[in-house]
């Protein structure tokens, strides 16, 4: 049922998140209830990040409705994917339940796990050491949904990542009645614009266990700055209409990550699409950082012929003075050993960790982040 004469619950500061309402106690609110002694916040009232666009098909989808056939259909399908999305509040609750109803029956794939796929991920914020640390996944057997609910020391920060290669239908967190939910302020980092990732099935999360382990994820941690996450399985081509769509997006920073998904030639061309894209991208956003980075291998035997092409690509730029440009090696993903991947390609977590290495210098230099 609706509750009526419910408490303030998200008492967040419009400066800290300006797309969270303040909402009367006087009045009945939408997309809460009450039942079964718990507060139940429908997510779409929750304070959320790594969303970008307003105008899309469906709340939690990451690419607005208008993507035409420019874009290829992978794209266009893995849209309603949440990877990179997450919440993060604080709350006074002692008890926190969660509840997801994914948007496809397709919980899992051969090599990557439910819990990866169409799982959530809790963290909470440990003030003692200043990081964000892993608590619980949130695991799923069927499609009408999954629930986990755990014990919350009333305060604590929490962040929860969404399912990476799965949507979500639906989503709840139940609370104390009596108890409240409010977004985070400003970052330590001073970054508060998301650092957007576009490319392939590896930036998308593939194949990690639970969704806090894609490197795109940890980076967002480890750096403490907020993430868009448009990576498309398959299908990070770089069509020009995409550079219009980033470009659409406020971005603190862009990194580039397509290589895997293309060829020399054809529709996928890196000759082609490279070089538009990224300077439509620079050109609507000025200024803006830009990671151009060479498609990671396991079995790194050196750049191979699109890595070499990027590079060129690099240098001609720098020559025409542009700043804020990084140039990611492959030399620096997957270092250590050959057992970063479940297939010779896709990392499982140990690969993720050395993306996450990796990528998070990149973007920290990017940035210019100090070390902490």
């Amino acid at each position: 049922m609706t509750l009526a004469g419910c408490v303030c619950l998200l008492a967040a500061t419009l400066a800290a998140a300006p797309d969270i309402a303040r909402y009367d106690p006087r009045m009945a609110v939408d997309g809460i209830v009450v039942t079964n002694g718990l507060k139940w916040i429908d997510g779409r009232l929750l304070p959320i990040e790594g969303r970008a666009f307003d105008d899309a098909e469906h709340y939690y989808d990451r690419l607005p409705a208008g993507v035409t056939t420019n874009v290829n259909g992978g794209v266009r399908s893995m849209k309603h994917h949440t990877s990179g999305m997450q919440f993060r509040f604080s709350t006074d609750s002692n008890r926190l339940v969660f509840k997801w109803v994914p948007y496809s029956p397709s919980l899992s794939m051969d090599h990557m796990p439910s819990t990866g796929v169409s799982g959530i991920d809790i963290y909470r914020f440990d003030d003692g050491i200043g990081e964000w640390r892993y608590v619980r996944t949130g695991r799923i057997t069927s499609a009408e949904g999954g629930e986990v609910d755990l014990g919350w020391k009333p305060g604590e920060r929490c962040l929860v990542n969404l399912p990476l290669y799965n949507g979500v239908k639906s989503f709840s967190l139940g609370v104390a009645t009596n108890a409240s939910v409010t977004a985070l302020g400003p970052r330590r980092s001073g970054v508060d614009k998301p650092v957007v990732f576009y490319g392939t099935s590896i930036t998308h999360g593939g194949c990690c266990s639970r969704p806090g382990l894609a490197f795109v994820n940890i980076v967002g941690r480890r750096l403490d700055v907020p993430v868009v996450n448009l990576g498309f399985s398959g299908s990070g081509w770089m069509e020009f209409e995409m550079s219009e769509h980033l470009a659409k997006i406020d971005a603190s920073c862009y990194v580039l990550d397509c290589l895997w998904n293309m060829d020399m030639n054809g529709r996928r061309s890196v000759k082609a699409n490279y070089e538009p894209f990224i300077r439509n991208l620079r050109a609507k956003r000025p200024g803006v950082p830009i990671v151009m980075a060479e498609q990671c291998d396991v079995f790194c035997g050196g750049p191979n012929e699109k890595d070499r092409f990027i590079k060129g690509i690099y240098d001609r730029l720098v020559a025409e003075g542009w700043k804020n440009l990084v140039y990611l090696p492959k030399t620096k993903m997957y270092v250590g050993d050959l057992e970063g991947t479940v297939d010779g390609c896709h990392p499982n977590d140990w690969g993720m960790m050395s993306l996450a290495d990796a990528f998070g210098e990149a973007v920290r230099e990017a940035l210019a982040l100090p070390r902490r």
